[in-house]
């Protein structure tokens, strides 16, 4: 759909091993060919029909199906509950059935028995637990009688077929709905659904047959564009030319800023196999200048998508051109420290994670700090990718260390003061504004850390909350300041802090004259000139922020201001917003890497900053000492050095 040829045949013959690997898995376990998901691959099949915030849920199965079910049912969705008096089946409206072509059904098995029991559905047998759910899926051809236990009823309604032509001139992701709400998919195309169960798949000149009915078709491609809309009914056994063309919201690559999403795993189990080409796909169909495949593991030895990292290590893929770059790199991971990515990898590190009981390196050592100066050593800029999960709503750090495993970056102040990180991913799973938070008190200590975003999206998964959207929904842009867009372009400008996290928004900051990442000296008796200007859609407010909290705000496009610099600080520009059509994230948020102003030419220090992380620090040697998973003394102590390392930096900012 994009490339010709396929790109797994111009990449070493690893990775087409690796694939072949995965399909094998896959036909043993479609659900989660992984094996490491049962939770979440029992999950991903109900998500096909009762949303994706299934796929991730937990506590008592039954009654959190039972709940989801909406009145009336989803297309396609058949009820089926057990009692003692027999099978009584409950429908929602059926799928279209296209001449010659497959439907699918779903039968959810709801047991309200005290024991357990099995059940036929056409001619299958079906287990259920005593007062459990299971699903099951039927699929045929044209109207059938499907049968549940004793209990039976007509499956699909018979449609007259048409066939779409979708052009957008450029690749573009694509979504077409009947009036039922059952997604169509071109033939090959992987069947992907959003956060927002929107369905999804991307390419340009794109041809699938449909029903003659009522149909809703969208195209978007990427933040820098509004999704484009149309209804049509086609007219039986026509091909009905579908062009969109979505309007254009701000060109940053005309200015010289590139966008990237630094964290993007193409396999990691899951109910699909990926290949580079549908990745490949997907970057085309969302306008990502940048887009970086991490290899990582889950909770074991395996390291998805290894192969391919190792075949290609050091050089672009193969659809990369002066407009769009893609490589493979690594996430290092260790749930209890923190995880990290590298890009721009010369070289394959010693380890892949360390800390997982069931992997052969069970031991959270050697600390993170060893393993970011490895992947500095082989070349990399170093990244915490979503470092809190929690809106630190009480101001202090305590969120963080509520769970202990709980992958956030608990590491990272220790291991910024220490000079081994490049930036901080305030976008991704992660929540923005204790992540904010957290980089504002790094910041406010005079670290030069630059604001940058990875979306950890799974493209393995056909479904799930934020997993499953598009890679750069969120994405860092990068002032590559007029050299040709590269991977190593791209890190200059990550350790130069010329960057911008965004789920959609464009921010200009202008301070002096200067833009993100710069440097200015400044007299204390001069008030500093600051413009900002956004541009995108659903921003209900704009602020300048620094040291000492908000210093001008406006629920418009605009800021104008001057900013007394009576001591050393940062500037950085902010725009929020709720949810928006739009935007596939949670909601509406943008945040620049700082202008940083000195004055008498000394850093930046707040006490109170440095009060914060020193109180992060304590708690963090306590996760360490109470959680950590050590060999014996000696691992745990040179953990803990790397605190003991870290302290005088932010001790010496107390006075």
């Amino acid at each position: 759909m994009c490339c010709d040829p396929p790109t797994t045949a111009l990449l070493p013959p690893q990775v087409g091993a690796m694939l072949e690997e995965y399909l094998t898995l896959h036909a043993e376990r479609p659900r989660e060919w992984g094996g490491e998901f049962d939770e979440v691959g029992r999950g991903q099949a109900f998500a096909r029909w009762l949303g994706p915030h299934l796929v991730f849920s937990a506590g008592d199965w039954p009654s959190t199906v039972r709940a989801a079910l909406p009145d009336p049912l989803p297309t396609g969705l058949i009820v089926a509950t057990l009692t003692p008096m027999g099978v009584r089946l409950r429908t929602g409206p059926w799928p279209y059935a296209l001449p010659g072509g497959q439907f699918e059904v779903g039968v959810l098995v709801d047991s309200r028995l005290a024991e357990p029991a099995t059940v036929d559905i056409d001619g299958t047998e079906v287990q259920v637990a005593a007062g459990g759910v299971e699903l099951a899926t039927r699929a045929g051809q044209g109207p059938w009688r499907l049968s549940v236990g004793t209990a039976s009823t007509s499956a699909g309604e018979h449609v007259p077929a048409a066939r779409l032509w979708l052009r957008a001139g450029a690749p573009s992701r694509w979504s077409v709905v009947d009036d039922r709400g059952v997604a169509w998919f071109p033939d090959g195309a992987l069947r992907k659904w959003d956060a927002d169960g929107t369905p999804m798949f991307h390419g340009d000149d794109l041809e699938l047959d449909v029903p003659a009915v009522p149909l809703t078709v969208t195209c978007g491609r990427g933040m820098e564009f509004e999704t484009a809309l149309a209804t049509i009914i086609p007219d039986p056994g026509a091909t009905v030319p579908v062009a969109l063309d979505p309007r254009r919201l701000h060109d940053p690559a005309a200015r010289g800023w590139y966008g990237g999403d630094l964290h993007v795993h193409m396999n990691y189990s899951g109910d699909l196999v990926v290949a580079p080409q549908h990745a490949a796909e997907m970057q085309l169909g969302e306008g990502l200048h940048l887009m970086h495949l991490v290899a990582g593991n889950i909770g074991s030895t395996r390291v998805y998508d290894r192969e391919a990292f190792e075949a290609t290590v050091g050089t672009d893929l193969p659809w990369s051109t002066d407009r769009r770059v893609a490589r493979f790199g690594v996430e290092y991971r260790n749930d209890l420290l923190g995880h990290v990515h590298g890009l721009g990898l010369t070289g394959v590190p010693t380890h892949y994670s360390t800390g997982h009981a069931a992997s052969d390196h069970p031991d959270d050592w050697p600390a993170n700090a060893n393993a970011c100066a490895e992947l500095r050593e082989l070349g990399a800029t170093v990244s915490y990718t979503h470092p809190v999960f929690s809106p630190l709503s009480d101001g202090t750090p305590a969120e963080v260390f509520g769970f202990p495993r709980s992958v956030e970056a608990r590491e990272l102040v220790a291991d910024a003061a220490l000079g081994l990180v490049d930036s901080v991913d305030l976008l991704g799973p992660n929540d923005a504004e204790g992540t904010t938070l957290l980089y504002h008190h790094l910041l406010s200590t005079g670290l030069r850390l630059a604001a940058t975003a990875g979306t950890d999206v799974w493209l393995s998964f056909s479904s799930g909350p934020l997993i499953s959207n598009p890679p750069g929904w969120a994405r860092v842009y990068a002032d590559l300041r007029g050299a040709p867009l590269s991977v190593a372009a791209f890190q200059e400008a990550i350790r130069a802090g010329r960057t911008l996290a965004t789920t959609g928004p464009w921010l200009d900051l202008t301070v002096d004259g200067r833009g993100p990442g710069d440097v200015i000296a400044a007299d204390p008796a001069t008030a500093v000139p600051v413009s900002v200007a956004c541009t995108g859609l659903g921003v209900e407010s704009l602020q300048l922020v620094g040291p000492d909290g908000v210093l001008a705000e406006s629920d418009g496009s605009a800021i104008e201001t001057g900013v007394d610099a009576a001591a050393s600080t940062w500037l950085a520009a902010v725009a929020r917003g709720p949810a928006h059509p739009s935007v596939p994230g949670a909601a509406v948020f943008a945040h620049t890497s700082p202008v940083h102003i000195e004055v008498h030419g000394r850093p930046v220090r707040r006490a109170a900053s440095a009060r914060w992380l020193l109180d992060w620090l304590d708690r963090f040697e306590t996760l360490v000492r109470e959680h950590g998973r050590f060999a014996g003394d000696a691992q745990r102590d040179d953990v803990l050095d790397v605190i003991t390392r870290a302290r005088p930096y932010y001790e010496s900012q107390l006075g």
